[in-house]
């Protein structure tokens, strides 16, 4: 059914576009810096590749298995007189929302400045490294984004075709080493980045067009930017996105919201399920049934990830006191009042918890083995399926044992005023568990990827330091640790029982003391004074390091 549905959708691209004489920009960029490699897209549109109509999201990289389909930005809300502004993207079946590059003073977007900045920014913090490491630097010795960073001011900065671009207002995060207020790379300047990769890119919506919603546009302008690390821990299965929604016009709206569409496919995208942790503001996805597909393009098997995108900045979050998602929900692939949006108002619905009819979505679950379809009877809610499939008593659609699909869905902040002249942040993770055998109903618990999203919530608002030693593991033998998870011992068997030293750190890289002792050759720490939580121990013994995980329960 897929392959039918994107030879419609490339029918319509074909048609759209020609029409109005002016085609999307093709141009992809890639994190792929640890386990993930995930496309970012000029329009502002992640995960995919439009051109192919394929997945691009792949887990672990070089596998040809892909943990996510498509996502995009959605935005809704009303000016003083109560008219609905929308923007949004899907599959461009119409058109498009976003068109790279940032609004004029006008406030608007042409084609050809849109074309120029159709580009994605790439720089990892070894080239960082390196061009510190110079006295003296030259266009020929300065690696090229770091040239042409599109920060303020910059005279060779550069976009799509090496177009010039004139940047006069602030744009990309640079470190001022001459405190000018300008950046140049050859006087020093450098790009400042999140994590050992960044990418970064600019998208506004009002372009050319506004053609998927056909709503009138918000006049906003977003800096985009993604970012990895690679570690050797648990923080290889994440990549962080952050997006600076900027007001650009002169209208204050009110009761807006910012969202994110899913189209999670897990593998092959017709037998998946979909849930809701709400402590941390993420939407999981995971597969109904064992083995993934039987033998369709990007399907796992029997070991198959668990998947979230956790909302790790809202707004309206301050430190230590966090708002609630808006709303978590799902819609189908058909053309029904629970289906594909396909007007302003449908865009706004989803973003406020109704179906296309108007009314609410709901919670109609009603005990094991009993369909869940959040729609007619139950109580109106806020989120859906927020029960760990583990408990056959908690709404999750393995409880339900609905029939599997091809799920997507909306997360949401709630509602908030966004003036003109102000901006707000977005910030998101993707995140994924290995495969493993235990991934589907009905052994499947959400406990693993609950853990992965505090590792991410906790490097967000903690950056790892880039200096952190973290050296790569050599031939030796794998480290094991037991019992793991651990209580009050943690056992690491050794080769021998020579000189060794140690270390035992979290997932933001601070080193922990413990007591050990060797008793022959099995290193015994005492771990009754760490918090619960994932930590890591590295070992240095014979010049070889061995490195594993473990959790304190």
């Amino acid at each position: 059914m897929r392959n039918l549905y994107l030879l419609l959708l490339a029918a319509c691209l074909i048609e759209a576009y020609p029409s109005k004489g002016q085609t999307a920009f093709p141009y992809i960029n890639y994190v792929d810096i640890n386990h993930i490699k995930a496309a970012a897209l000029v329009h502002g549109d992640l995960w995919w590749n439009p051109t192919q109509q394929v997945a691009s999201c792949e887990f672990p990289k070089s596998s040809g298995k892909h943990i996510q389909f498509a996502s995009s930005l959605w935005l809704s809300g009303f000016d003083a007189g109560n008219n609905l502004h929308v923007a949004a993207q899907t599959y461009r079946q119409t058109g498009n929302d976003y068109w790279p590059g940032p609004l004029d003073n006008n406030d608007t977007l042409t084609y050809a400045t849109s074309q120029s900045w159709a580009y994605i920014w790439k720089i990892n913090q070894s080239d960082i490294n390196a061009f510190n490491a110079l006295t003296t630097h030259t266009a020929a010795n300065t690696p090229t984004d770091i040239l042409r960073w599109p920060a303020k001011g910059n005279p060779y900065a550069q976009g799509a075709g090496s177009n010039l671009l004139n940047i006069n207002q602030d744009m990309a995060p640079f470190v001022d080493v001459n405190a000018d207020g300008v950046y140049n790379a050859l006087q020093g300047d450098y790009p400042a980045i999140k994590g050992d990769q960044t990418l970064f890119w600019v998208f506004s919506d009002n372009g050319p067009t506004h053609s998927e919603t056909h709503a009138a546009p918000f006049k906003v302008e977003i800096h985009a930017m993604a970012y990895a690390y690679s570690r050797g821990t648990m923080v290889d299965n994440m990549v962080f996105y952050e997006y600076q929604i900027i007001n650009k016009s002169n209208i204050n709206y009110q009761q807006f919201r910012v969202g994110l569409f899913s189209d999670a496919d897990l593998g092959y995208f017709a037998d998946d399920y979909i849930g809701f942790d709400s402590s941390h503001r993420m939407g999981i996805e995971y597969n109904s049934v064992s083995p993934d597909g039987m033998g369709q393009a990007n399907y796992y098997g029997t070991h198959i990830p668990i998947t979230g995108v956790t909302l790790l900045h809202l707004p309206g979050d301050a430190p230590a006191n966090y708002v609630p998602a808006g709303n978590f929900r799902y819609y189908n692939n058909d053309n029904t009042v629970m289906g594909n949006p396909n007007s302003p108002i449908n865009y706004n619905q989803y973003l406020r918890g109704m179906w296309r009819d108007s009314t609410s979505v709901t919670n109609d679950f009603a005990g094991y083995g009993v369909p869940s379809t959040c729609y007619g009877s139950g109580s109106s809610c806020n989120y859906v399926y927020t029960g760990n499939p583990a408990d056959t008593s908690q709404w999750s659609e393995c409880a339900s044992q609905n029939p599997i699909g091809d799920r997507r869905y909306i997360i949401n902040s709630g509602d908030f005023s966004f003036n003109a002249g102000s901006s707000e942040t977005l910030g998101f993770a993707l995140i994924t568990t290995f495969p493993d055998s235990n991934n589907t109903c009905p052994n499947v618990s959400f406990d693993s990827i609950i853990i992965y999203a505090d590792t991410a919530w906790a490097i967000y608002r903690n950056s790892l330091p880039t200096a952190v030693s973290m050296l790569a593991a050599n031939n030796a033998a794998p480290l094991i640790a037991y019992p793991n998870p651990c209580g009050n011992e943690l056992c690491l068997p050794l080769q021998d029982a020579g000189a060794y030293t140690y270390r035992v750190f979290n997932t933001l890289g601070q080193s922990f003391e413990l007591a050990a002792t060797l008793k022959g050759a099995v290193l015994s720490f005492n771990t009754g004074s760490l918090p619960s939580g994932l930590y890591y121990v590295q070992i240095m013994a014979d010049k070889q390091y061995r490195r594993c995980s473990f959790i304190k329960q």
